[in-house]
């Protein structure tokens, strides 16, 4: 008789499996997407991203022509997504095979940084499952196949948690340290795809160091800089080069984007319900005449003094905007079909139940359940002060995939125990 194939083989056999499905579900929802002009308009960000894709590629340089406003504007988007729609030519479907690509990166990171957080006796089961959780998030899957930048910031940020969990362990300390590094300059360079990340490697960087402490690392013996003044440096190594263009272009300092004061009015406005709507710049003609840099100081400075005249508005629409966050259903008008909620639903109330029971028993340190929370929690805060909706939330989901694995290995064990 032969004998039984090993448990690693098995293991291995089954993420290879976890991993060609999430692959084949991604490329297959990205080619079925239709690229008429009609899909890509429904999303306004779809159109921007590639205008600027194009000009690019045509060498007319970094700009788009902002038909609310009539005018030609330079650092209205961060430049890293739009450039990864370069990277894939300015085809959308290429776009979205390459995201599906990256998408199925993030479930494997998912994986690995199972095995990285969760004690010997239980990160393998942990593991599968979370690679598993992540490789059927149909929300996941859904973003694959329109073009905006939460799949690329998915898998940036997933890839950067390994890296900075993974200084340290058994390797030499010499490239414990490299991997660290690389993980804080993958955060940075994440910035440049999502602004509203801009704290989050200072955030994640510091979480990374406790983490650590508790398994015993010391990833930081051969760097001299402390955790925060690290993060802080790739930051600004990341954010000058962008800024000096800005610069260059605008003859003012924009080191992250001049979207931002649009966003902020967005929020903050008599009509704001919480939700993103930017019709309002069709009805401020006065916005025309000024300069891209203009535009935002104006729209930021409003809303500043709209929220000071209403405070119990500002607090009611920071709890909308949570709500809206975290929704377990979609709530936009696109997504309201019964499809949609069902699929949301059907997902998402589990897999929020089983985060809290892993909250309580999954067997991971404190630290490392903290670390886990991070990108929820600080979402979470980000958009409270902006904007909400489901998809903003979409990179905190991977993370949160661990602690409902962790709980659902835990709730075994309960079992077996009894």
């Amino acid at each position: 008789m032969s004998n039984p194939p090993s448990r690693p083989k098995v293991q291995r056999a089954a993420l290879v499996a976890i991993l060609l499905m999430a692959l084949g579900l991604r490329i297959g929802w990205a080619i079925s997407r239709s690229v008429s002009r009609e899909e890509l308009e429904a999303l306004p960000d779809q159109q921007q991203y590639l205008q600027i894709a194009h000009n690019v590629l045509s060498g007319e340089g970094y700009w788009f022509l902002d038909p609310r406003v009539t005018d030609k504007v330079y650092a209205f988007r961060m430049p890293g997504y739009p450039l990864f729609i370069a990277a894939c030519g300015g085809n959308v479907r290429i776009v979205r095979v390459v995201q599906g690509v990256l998408d199925t990166s993030s479930v494997w990171a998912a994986y690995l940084l199972a095995l990285l957080l969760f004690p010997s006796r239980t990160r393998h089961r942990v593991a599968l499952l979370s690679a598993a959780l992540v490789a059927f998030n149909p929300f996941l899957i859904y973003f694959c196949g329109l073009i905006l930048s939460e799949t690329v910031f998915v898998a940036m940020l997933m890839w950067s948690m390994v890296l900075l969990v993974a200084g340290q362990g058994g390797a030499e300390r010499k490239a414990r340290t490299l991997l660290w590094l690389g993980g804080g300059l993958l955060l940075a360079l994440s910035v440049l795809v999502r602004p509203s990340a801009l704290a989050l490697p200072l955030v994640l960087g510091i979480a990374a160091a406790f983490v650590n402490r508790k398994k015993g690392g010391s990833y930081h013996l051969r760097w001299p800089l402390p955790v925060g003044t690290t993060m802080l440096l790739w930051l600004i190594v990341v954010l000058t080069p962008w800024a000096l263009r800005n610069y260059r272009v605008l003859h003012q300092w924009v080191f992250l984007d001049t979207n931002s004061g649009f966003t902020f009015y967005d929020g903050y406005n008599p009509d704001a319900t919480g939700a993103s709507d930017q019709r309002f710049v069709k009805d401020m003609p006065q916005l025309r005449p000024m300069s891209e840099v203009e535009r935002p100081r104006y729209l930021q400075n409003l809303a500043i003094e709209w929220a000071r005249n209403n405070p119990r508005r500002v607090l009611e629409l920071m709890r909308a905007r949570l709500v809206r966050t975290w929704s377990p259903v979609p709530l936009s008008d696109q997504y309201a079909g019964r499809l949609y909620q069902l699929v949301g639903l059907c997902f998402s109330l589990p897999l929020d139940l089983l985060i809290l029971w892993g909250l309580m028993n999954a067997d991971l340190s404190r630290a490392g359940k903290v670390f886990l929370l991070i990108p929820a929690i600080y979402l979470s805060g980000i958009h409270m002060l902006t904007v909400g909706s489901l998809r903003y939330r979409l990179p905190a989901e991977p993370p949160m995939a661990l602690l409902a694995a962790g709980g659902l290995v835990g709730m075994k064990r309960m079992v077996n125990d009894e």
